[in-house]
């Protein structure tokens, strides 16, 4: 197993270490660890053949340390007990909406450390320039445009709503507060594998946390 470490000793670096995990008798023990760098937001990460595979988002060297633009692909493989990198043969991207083609999200938190409760069922997809999704209550469209700072977007004043079904007062508290904060949002990138949307409403400063949906929840 692999795990994702992330350290951050005070001031403004977010240092994250690979550590692989072995089971001996039922315990989990700590055999190889690997830093991987410096505010590195991670898309994904999987074994796949023997091989760890992670798809980042990391700091160009114009990139402000803050905003990590290049999407990168890292790939390691454990060689007697030490994480050895190999080169990916797969171009560096810049961080655009087009990363979140083909995938379906589902709102885990409000904020840091203010989940959603068990009752709020809200998706997210990002298809035709636009982010799409359902609440309780609505099926809603917001149109979507990158910026020229990477992962920086800008959302249309208006968007669309469509009724799906009655809800009950805590759904119908739920979609407003989603929609307004959704309205917004000015920046998204990755974090564990989770999508995060920075938002700033009415001088409140927040990050929406989403989670891949299955395709039992599409």
């Amino acid at each position: 197993a692999v795990v994702m470490l992330d350290f951050s000793p005070g001031g403004t670096g977010q240092y994250l270490y690979l550590a692989v995990m072995e089971n001996r008798l039922g315990q989990p023990i700590n055999i190889a660890t690997q830093f991987v760098g410096d505010r590195v937001r991670v898309k994904d990460l999987h074994i796949e053949n023997g091989k760890i595979i992670m798809t980042a988002i990391e700091p160009s060297s114009t990139d402000a340390m803050c905003c990590p633009g290049n999407v990168v692909k890292r790939i390691w493989q454990l060689q007697n007990h030490q994480l050895v990198e190999e080169k990916s043969q797969e171009s560096i991207q810049r961080l655009t909406l087009n990363l979140l083609d083909n995938s379906g999200w589902k709102l885990d938190s409000w904020q840091y450390g203010e989940p959603v409760s068990a009752n709020t069922h809200i998706t997210l997809r990002y298809q035709d320039e636009h982010l799409v999704g359902k609440t309780a209550c609505h099926s809603y469209s917001i149109a979507v445009r990158d910026t020229l700072r990477p992962g920086f977007i800008n959302l249309a004043a208006d968007y669309s709503t469509m009724d799906t079904t009655e809800c009950t007062t805590e759904q119908q508290d739920a979609d407003k507060r989603y929609l307004e904060q959704l309205a917004h949002v000015n920046q998204f990138t990755f974090f564990a594998g989770r999508l995060t949307l920075s938002y700033n409403s009415n001088g409140h400063l927040g990050v929406m946390i989403f989670s891949p949906q299955t395709s039992s929840e599409n």
